[in-house]
């Protein structure tokens, strides 16, 4: 799924390099064809194209003031532009192998350069006079940055970022603890804080005074190739080899959104300093311009793992773990933030369809639940594994599961029909106490509990609300032919959300007496439904490959999400604005919306 809301053609080689101009009208971008392409983002046209190097241009900076534009290149030469007239105004000779990286200072009287022959060169601006060599670093350096304040930093690829004293000409502090290339470095806008990026797929976050690395970002498949912060300094964008872009929250540490669109490795990515926009250079030949506050859903994370399809996903409480089940008879524990499978739990004996994480989470008691077409519900300790306990007493395969809202009790639905209650702790069947029994065919395919642990919601081709104290059941209008196979209740109780093998997503009022609202826009079944933690908003995952999200009073489809197969899971995190979505493409999917 491309997001970008632009996309500039026009170079016939990789584009390495992207910056935007002082008044966010214009991005300039080079390279491998040898040139630097001006391009007007309002129209999406390329407005000039600067030809002048001998070999790739592999950076682009913008003046201050805009009026002129610094290039690097593989020629080992810095060129100065007049971007109005096209006009190269100097040519900076010095560097012995290829010039990767160019950088203004604040006042814009000088220019930093840095290069594979493993030094740093300071020039003056208006003449072209070589200022100052900077040396330390015992491998190629691959890029250079100048605070607001005038500190200079630079990456290389001997793993480290030095940070300089352009007064005394030496390097004050070396940052160590990436492993591999540091391809990148960014000061934040206020200078406090240091962004860098590197071929060990992680970003980092430094303070400058102390040299600690204060944050970690993982998540990229491949090496970080560039690094640039938002306007405010509270998100950081990162740019892999993975083809792909990421914002990070800085403050959270948590990645809010994954950029998709490029296919090949995107090697810039520069953040307009006026707007939600960010512009990316990609070895696809492509320049594209993203709005990463579009409000549509953006991928964050694809988690794979799952050796067949994903139908059954649920958040934990805090909303940093996922749990997911699989037709390869496992549950998957994943981290929400970095995609990481934390755990594995092998015990059934055949395909999960049902898993729910325990209303309580904390580290020490982290509990989940699942329902397999084994017959038997299983009770698991997330971070080590085992199983805890084992339920028995379904003669066919059960296909859903839900704790109640204490933690204490656990519902499941099967294929004989009949919905049971067990005891958590003991494992005990409650069912020789209550035990639901269908008259109808079919499986019972979803189960859900009141907010108080009164009733129980059921689904299996009509909707049943049972009261677990009479053990009488509110149907829904025998007239409705939704066939529904999912439902769940609002968050406040008062509404209740429907899905079906009619391809529609229905909301009934909380005793099921009538149909508020029918949500038509799927072509396929739609086999799951959930609520945003404000009620506001319903989400359903389809065998049309698609989930889709709705505004839960107007019926308004709002929002469309892709996967390469069948959509058979959704849930909502209710604690943030994320999604996780699961399919037969045996991914599970992590949204920002």
């Amino acid at each position: 799924m491309d997001a970008s809301i632009e996309t500039l053609n026009g170079h016939t080689d990789s584009v390495l390099a992207v910056a935007w101009s002082s008044d966010n009208t214009r991005v300039a971008s080079g390279s491998d064809d040898n040139t630097i392409k001006l391009w007007d983002t309002q129209v999406a046209k390329c407005l000039s194209t600067l030809s002048g190097h001998a070999q790739s241009v592999t950076s682009v900076a913008w003046s201050p003031d805009k009026s002129r534009l610094a290039s690097a290149s593989s020629d080992h030469t810095v060129k100065i532009w007049n971007p109005d007239s096209q006009q190269c105004l100097l040519t900076l000779e010095g560097h012995a192998d290829a010039v990767v990286s160019v950088v203004w200072s604040p006042d814009g009287a000088r220019l930093a350069s840095a290069s594979f022959d493993r030094t740093i060169k300071v020039w003056n601006a208006a003449n072209g006079k070589l200022l100052m060599t900077l040396e330390g670093h015992t491998a190629e350096v691959r890029s250079v940055a100048w605070s607001a304040e005038g500190g200079l930093a630079s990456a290389s690829a001997d793993a480290t970022v030095k940070i300089w004293d352009t007064v005394l000409q030496d390097c004050s502090r070396t940052l160590k603890g990436h492993f591999k290339s540091v391809m990148a470095v960014a000061w934040s806008p206020d200078g406090t804080q240091l962004a860098s990026g590197s071929m060990d797929a992680s970003a980092k976050i430094w303070n400058p005074e102390t040299g600690e690395a204060t944050a970690t970002f993982t998540g990229h498949e491949n090496g970080v190739t560039s690094v640039s912060w938002s306007r405010n300094g509270s998100r950081l964008a990162s740019a892999s080899l993975d083809s792909t872009m990421k914002i990070w929250n800085v403050e959270t540490k948590v990645c809010v959104s994954t950029l998709n669109g490029h296919t090949d490795a995107v090697n810039s990515v520069a953040w307009c300093k006026s707007t939600t926009h960010v512009a990316s250079a990609s070895a696809d030949k492509e320049v594209k311009i993203w709005d990463v506050n579009t409000g549509e859903p953006v991928l964050a994370l694809t988690l794979k793992g799952h050796e067949s399809g994903v139908n059954s996903v649920s958040w934990s409480s805090d909303g940093k773990e996922i749990a997911s089940g699989s037709y390869d008879n496992t549950v998957k524990i994943w981290d929400a933030s970095t995609g990481e499978c934390l755990t594995t739990l092998k015990g059934h004996t055949d395909s999960i369809w049902g898993v729910a994480c325990a209303p309580y989470w904390k580290p020490g008691n982290k509990r989940v639940a699942s329902a397999s077409y084994d017959k038997t519900v299983r009770i698991w300790d997330a971070e080590t594994g085992q199983c805890l306990h084992i339920l028995q007493g379904h003669t066919k395969s059960v296909m859903t599961v839900a704790w109640d809202r204490g933690g204490k009790m656990l519902a499941s639905g099967s294929y004989d029909n009949t919905v049971r209650i067990w005891d958590t702790q003991t494992a005990e069947c409650l069912g020789s106490i209550f035990t639901l029994d269908h008259q109808e065919p079919g499986a019972v395919t979803s189960v859900a509990w009141s907010n108080d642990s009164k009733q129980i919601l059921s689904a299996n081709d009509t909707l049943k609300i049972w009261d677990l104290s009479t053990f009488e059941a509110k149907e829904k209008p025998q007239g409705d032919k939704s066939d529904p196979r999912w439902a769940r209740w609002s968050p406040d109780g008062t509404r209740i959300a429907s899905a079906g093998y009619d391809k529609n997503v229905r909301i009934w009022d909380s005793k099921l007496s009538q149909c508020l609202l029918s949500l038509e826009g799927h072509t396929d079944w739609v086999f799951c439904v959930d609520w945003s933690p404000d009620q506001t908003q319903v989400v359903s995952a389809s065998s049309d490959k698609t989930a889709k999200i709705w505004h839960a009073g107007s019926g308004k489809c709002l929002s469309t999400i892709k996967h390469d197969d069948q959509v058979i899971a959704v849930a909502w995190c209710q604690t943030s604005s994320r999604i996780v979505t699961g399919g037969e493409d045996r991914t599970v999917r992590v949204w920002n919306v």
